[in-house]
């Protein structure tokens, strides 16, 4: 496929899928938006500026496997919103109709509800964290601190922007640095990114 598109920029535009059309997200890069309501709202952004890209073949390429997916899970778990090539970027606006949709389509872990629940579930939160005030860092906290909180929490393993419907109040500190108040920026650093897994992100809400 490379002669028509990069297997790089399929993996950017599908195994990341972040957008925000219609539903007040505004994105400068890759991120998921998770709503009150469990849906998920994202946008994959990414340069579309090699010769041997093509913009049909992309478009056909994500249309057949987002359809494969409905045939299997319905028409509403995912749904494409827009696809725009301009001045050599690529923008991807997908829809989901909840976090297991999202993490099923992009074989990814995603995870939202509150922190009793994340415990329920399995989740740890055996990692350093960081306190949050007014959208900025304000210095370590305890773990226990956290878990004891009834506070809200999505739970990723993606280098991504994280936004929320509520103010970040703590994240965990590995990979991560705030945005805004209800956002938050994951990065991976350049020796880890071919290397081991990435370790799981907590961005906790209220």
């Amino acid at each position: 496929m490379k002669k028509i598109i990069s297997i790089s920029l399929v993996c950017l535009l599908i195994a990341g899928l972040f957008s925000a059309c219609g539903d007040a997200l505004v994105a400068d890069r890759d991120t998921v938006y998770v709503q009150k309501k469990g849906k998920v709202v994202c946008a994959a952004i990414s340069e579309f500026d090699k010769d041997y890209y093509d913009e049909e073949e992309l478009k056909s390429y994500v249309e057949e496997r987002v359809q494969a997916y409905q045939g299997e899970n319905g028409k509403d778990s995912v749904e494409i919103d827009e696809f725009t090539v301009e001045d050599k970027v690529a923008k991807l606006y997908m829809k989901y109709k909840d976090c297991e949709s999202y993490q099923d389509f992009n074989e990814v872990t995603l995870f939202s509800g509150t922190v009793p629940q994340a415990l329920a579930a399995g989740f740890k939160f055996d990692t350093e964290f960081t306190k949050v005030e007014d959208g900025k860092a304000n210095g370590s906290v305890d773990s226990t601190t956290v878990m004891d909180s009834d506070c809200k929490v999505v739970i990723l393993s993606e280098k991504i922007d994280v936004k929320v419907d509520g103010a970040v109040q703590y994240i965990s500190s590995e990979y991560t640095t705030i945005k805004s108040k209800d956002t938050v920026s994951i990065e991976v650093p350049e020796e880890e990114k071919d290397g081991a897994e990435m370790s799981l992100v907590y961005v906790v809400y209220k």
